[in-house]
């Protein structure tokens, strides 16, 4: 099973970062895992004025002085919104791009875990995760739990109600692991769904169309629940009630409105893939119920770098 020894979470002074630090604060809590508050200074290129081959050279960025001054006011944000019964480590940097650094830092801290705030989801700001978050979703190899100003339960270290997407695909069902692993309520349950997305009717030229529409697709649904349970029964579902569930629709869709119904405490979803193609659009279920949610998300690549416990 998943275990989450280290958490780094990105902060940025905003009331964004204060409530994923205090989500990354109690999860690290209630696992006992090192947690790191990671600060990067974005660093302007000078506007130079005059021709460049003739320009002298030019310093920029901040002193060793005001360095350490940024590195005291990260700790002192720190000790204020996590307490003192965490061992946290508190890193600054500078770099013109943000993302890069905190992709870096989560590999260079051996991160199990990337916490980070996101924008807030009314109106034309939930196609806004923010560009830093957005970036770091579709670059990090770790897993990415993103955190909303709504977020209902921030103080919370474990989840109760946990919906994990499955579409059997190797992502997916990484993704499951982290599901049981953070179902830490003594009372949790974990929602295993897989949504399958009919192809529309009337067009197939290899095969054609099938002439008992509701036939076969009351024999997939079965199929699949099947493999569903068959999933559920080979992992360590760290003694979570567990409830399996086929239905159908567009994935995105039906999850969301599943976890308005269910009042999900977190999404689990996996992401597809590792090339440029797949990073680059992060995830067709994965972008908008990370863009929508209230409630936290959590991305998992397949390639995510998984402690695993003995079982």
């Amino acid at each position: 099973m998943a275990t989450i020894n280290r958490i780094l979470c990105p902060i940025d002074f905003s009331d964004f970062s204060r409530h994923a630090l205090i989500r990354a604060g109690a999860i690290a809590r209630a696992h006992g895992a090192g947690l790191t508050a990671f600060h990067v200074v974005q660093v302007q290129l000078p506007f130079a004025p005059v021709p460049l081959d003739t320009a002298a050279p030019t310093t920029y960025g901040l002193t060793p002085a005001d360095l350490d001054f940024v590195r005291r006011e990260v700790a002192e944000f720190t000790r204020q919104v996590v307490g003192d019964n965490v061992a946290v480590t508190c890193d600054v940097v500078e770099a013109r791009v943000i993302h890069s650094e905190i992709t870096a830092e989560a590999s260079r801290v051996g991160a199990d875990l990337i916490v980070i705030g996101t924008h807030g989801r009314a109106g034309f700001q939930r196609l806004l995760l923010g560009s830093v978050a957005e970036r770091v979703l579709r670059t990090a190899p770790q897993p990415v739990l993103t955190v909303g100003a709504a977020d209902p339960k921030p103080t919370a270290g474990s989840f109760a109600r946990i919906l994990c997407g499955i579409d059997f695909s190797p992502c997916s069902l990484a993704a499951l692991d982290y599901a049981f692993a953070l179902a830490g309520d003594p009372d949790a349950q974990v929602t295993v769904a897989n949504v399958i997305e009919w192809m529309p009717v009337g067009y197939d030229p290899p095969v054609g169309l099938p002439t008992d529409i509701t036939g076969y697709r009351l024999a997939a649904e079965a199929a699949n629940r099947e493999r569903l349970r068959k999933v559920i029964a080979s992992v360590n579902t760290n003694n979570v009630r567990v409830e399996d569930l086929v239905t159908s629709g567009r994935a995105h869709h039906v999850l969301l409105r599943m976890a308005r119904e269910r009042n999900i405490d977190l999404i689990v979803l996996g992401i597809h893939g590792g090339n440029p193609l797949h990073r680059l659009m992060f995830g067709s279920t994965a972008e908008p119920v990370s863009r929508r949610s209230i409630c936290p998300v959590l991305t998992v690549r397949a390639e995510s770098p998984v402690n695993v416990a003995a079982a």
